[in-house]
């Protein structure tokens, strides 16, 4: 096996459904994804957010554009920020509920 072949095995067995992954709609397009969400909303410069990073394949998002749209469950959250990328998976800032303090 080629460290290729080996890297796609290991990508498989993450991005399952029945283990870690679960479906999400990115941009329009159904694909599996790795969330982990911050334990409470931000305070962030006058407003409350919600946070949450997102493990993507590569495969299955080219190139992630600020403010990609991105359903989970219910709940639509928008991509902030490229956090990191191996050339296998992207590791990306996502919010929502974006919201002033009052």
């Amino acid at each position: 096996m080629t460290l290729k072949t080996n890297i796609a095995a290991d990508l498989s067995a993450f991005f399952n459904e029945d283990e870690f992954a679960e479906e999400v709609t990115y941009a329009g397009s159904d694909i599996t994804a790795l969330v982990f969400y911050a334990e409470n909303p931000a305070k962030e410069s006058g407003s409350t957010v919600q946070k949450a990073t997102l493990f993507v394949k590569v495969s299955d998002v080219a190139t992630p554009a600020y403010r990609d749209a991105i359903v989970i469950g219910s709940d639509t959250w928008y991509m902030q920020s490229r956090l990191n990328g191996d050339g296998y998976v992207w590791e990306l800032a996502i919010e929502r509920d974006e919201r002033p303090i009052l």
